[in-house]
């Protein structure tokens, strides 16, 4: 197929190199523009950019693409396909419907579930134990054109952001790829959504990753792992800010009832770190990161900063 392909970042990667190693033409690639990364803000070109670059894909850039030159632009190369999988900014209705057959997206969650920016957190923040991809026409609504098809994923209990981006990354790759050998000149067939049932998640912000340990032992630990590692949850020990990137759920079912306050450190042996939920609960800290300083583990934590039983986590 001829195809136009919307991404941006690391993962989206992963589908246009699947879509090019299986003989698809790509046609152009359309990414956000190059921007500053790292403490010495140097300006650096987004990863789907620097593959089709590698691969002599033509790129197009635009400070917005609702402009009327980039719309015209992308217009001007027909595609029977325009694929979109992470790509950054709302598409007009211009361009998503000038393909042959349309523009369709690869969205992390089941929709329409979890319609918008931070589907995989908050799956792994309510606790699901299943969550998918969906494969969709774009409409104007953002993530509530006609469904594709789906694919339900498993959320284990040790899954992360990271983890679960790359099991529905991989499943969402395979579900386009295999709906692209049935096309045959004409749209796929779909689905229209029970807007009904649809509900929302928005970009996240600074002050959704802090944890509170007066929420359950299971709360705090879902909003650990939801945040790593692209973000990360954190509290304030000593009047200073504390990542905690990696933990353990420790119920009261499985320990019995954890004394203490709410937040208080308690040491296991001297080497590991328990910090007391509002349930009875609490998690094992097992991965941090204090401020201005390297990731350590807890023992490490425990040893350099010579932890008492007692403080507190606030």
């Amino acid at each position: 197929m001829k195809i136009g392909y919307f991404g941006t970042p690391f993962y989206s990667v992963q589908l246009l190199e699947a879509l090019f190693s299986e003989g698809h033409e790509i046609l152009f690639v359309v990414t956000n523009m190059d921007k500053p990364i790292g403490r010495k803000k140097i300006i650096t070109p987004p990863p789907v950019k620097e593959f089709a670059l590698k691969h002599g894909i033509p790129v197009f850039q635009f400070p917005s693409i609702k402009e009327e030159s980039a719309i015209s632009s992308i217009n001007s190369v027909l595609t029977d396909l325009n694929i979109v999988f992470a790509y950054g900014s709302i598409i007009p209705e211009k361009i998503f419907s000038h393909p042959i057959c349309g523009t369709i997206n690869l969205h992390t969650s089941l929709l329409p579930k979890y319609r918008g920016a931070s589907p995989i957190e908050s799956a792994i923040l309510s606790g699901d134990k299943y969550t998918g991809v969906s494969i969709q026409y774009i409409t104007e609504e953002l993530d509530s054109g006609d469904i594709i098809t789906q694919k339900q994923i498993e959320i284990l209990e040790n899954d992360n952001a990271e983890t679960l981006l790359n099991k529905l990354t991989q499943g969402g790759t395979r579900e386009i790829l295999n709906l692209l050998k049935s096309y045959n000149g004409k749209k796929f067939p779909a689905t229209p959504q029970d807007h009904l049932q649809s509900s929302h998640c928005r970009k996240i912000l600074s002050q959704d990753r802090k944890l509170n340990f007066q929420t359950s032992a299971t709360e705090v630990f879902n909003k650990i792992r939801a945040f790593y590692p692209y973000h990360t949850a954190y509290c304030n020990f000593r009047d200073k800010r504390l990542n905690i990137l990696e933990s353990r759920l420790i119920t009261e079912a499985n320990w019995g009832g954890i004394s203490g306050e709410t937040g208080e450190i308690l040491l296991v042996d001297k080497k590991t770190l328990v910090a007391k939920c509002g349930d009875g609960g609490g998690v094992e800290i097992l991965l941090l990161q204090p401020e201005n300083k390297n990731q350590m583990t807890a023992l490490e934590f425990i040893n350099g900063y010579r932890i008492k039983e007692g403080e507190r986590l606030t």
